[in-house]
């Protein structure tokens, strides 16, 4: 069954690099801002980048977790988790909400 597992996962992670490739997952602007927060903050979005970090981050603490003991079932999420991930999402969404109400009053 690990084997199984390896095999599936390899083969996933093959496909999805090799679309990202060849250009059939579309990744153009996956960091960039928008309209005035892009020519504020240039073509990288801050906010994107830390809030892309965060989550996969936290996906290969948590695959390293599940893969060092297999035999247990999956474990427990760090209770800390659900606020750090809550918050780094609310950053990237209190920064749309700014860019879109508040940064036009000027």
């Amino acid at each position: 069954m690990r084997l199984e597992v390896w095999v599936f996962l390899l083969a996933l992670a093959g496909i999805v690099a090799f679309q990202i490739l060849t250009g059939e997952i579309n990744t153009k602007g996956l960091l960039c801002g928008n309209g005035k927060a892009m020519k504020k903050s240039g073509p990288v979005s801050p906010a994107r980048v830390q809030l892309l970090v965060s989550t996969l981050g936290m996906a290969f603490y948590y695959l390293g977790q599940v893969m060092t003991d297999p035999t247990h079932g999956l474990p427990d999420v760090p209770a800390s988790w659900p606020a750090v991930l809550s918050g780094s999402h609310a950053i990237y969404l209190g920064g749309k909400a700014y860019a879109r109400w508040l940064g036009k009053a000027k």
